[in-house]
């Protein structure tokens, strides 16, 4: 087994620190970026379609309640 020095592990750990602070920064900077985006949407476009019910006359309920429809 391959013991490594004490400054080399420093090293690697330097490293270390220093991607995650850039992956940490590239991740808020995307989620600004994402965040504008939905920002930019129109509110009325993104509201869920309505669900539109057909309305039955009581005459039109009895055949589909018979089974006539």
């Amino acid at each position: 087994m391959e013991r490594k020095s004490v400054t080399e592990l420093q090293q690697q750990l330097n490293k270390l620190i220093e991607e995650q602070k850039s992956s940490e920064k590239y991740s808020e900077d995307y989620k600004l970026k994402i965040s504008k985006e939905i920002k930019k949407f129109d509110v009325n476009q993104i509201k869920n379609t309505p669900i539109i019910e057909k309305k039955y006359s009581l005459w039109e309920r009895i055949k589909r309640a018979l089974g006539g429809n």
